[in-house]
């Protein structure tokens, strides 16, 4: 892909999770991405055929560049590094552009998903399922129902990116991440 379209797509994409903040999904139109996007509409539908295959490309791109994207890399290294790796990511990621987390939360539940998309969410989840089961059969982590850990792993990483693009603007450091992996690591183990 030349580096002109990775721009344009870019171009699509921010236009995309801006207005997703802006108006919701549901309330997304072509027109719109593409007025916000500084093209024309004709040149959106060059990209993309319509909005549901632009939101699951926007998706797929967004899961290639966060916590889904390592786990083949990572699966061999002991849980709690696994999991402080993947908390890593998903940091940088969303304060980097705190949009992503509108937008996620909103196309998971949306009827535009593609079954391919619901894989990937549905793989990540099983994945954290799985560390979690093997945490607690080694006695590392509290043998509580994995979807309340996941709820609190994935809940305390939202909130403290929003925490930190509204409160500290953007700024995140190393000892931020440390801390805050710390903190959810103790609420979690055993």
């Amino acid at each position: 892909m030349s580096d002109s379209k990775k721009e344009r797509l870019n171009q699509i994409f921010d236009a995309t999770l801006r207005l997703t903040g802006k108006v919701g999904i549901s309330g997304l139109k072509m027109s719109a991405i593409a007025k916000e996007a500084s093209i024309a509409t004709g040149t959106l539908y060059i990209y993309f055929k319509n909005k549901e295959e632009l939101l699951n490309a926007l998706y797929f791109k967004l899961q290639k560049e966060s916590a889904p994207a390592i786990i083949n890399e990572i699966s061999h290294l002991a849980i709690n590094i696994q999991l402080y790796k993947m908390w890593k990511i998903a940091l940088e990621q969303l304060v980097d552009n705190n949009l992503r987390i509108v937008f996620m939360e909103q196309f998971i539940i949306s009827p535009y998903i593609s079954n391919s998309n619901k894989k990937i969410d549905i793989g990540f989840k099983n994945y954290l399922k799985q560390i979690l089961e093997q945490g607690k059969s080694e006695n590392l982590i509290k043998d509580v129902n994995n979807d309340v850990l996941i709820s609190l792993i994935i809940g305390f990483v939202r909130n403290f990116s929003v925490h930190i693009v509204n409160d500290r603007n953007g700024y995140l450091s190393e000892k931020s991440i440390d801390e805050s992996f710390s903190l959810c690591w103790n609420a979690i183990k055993n």
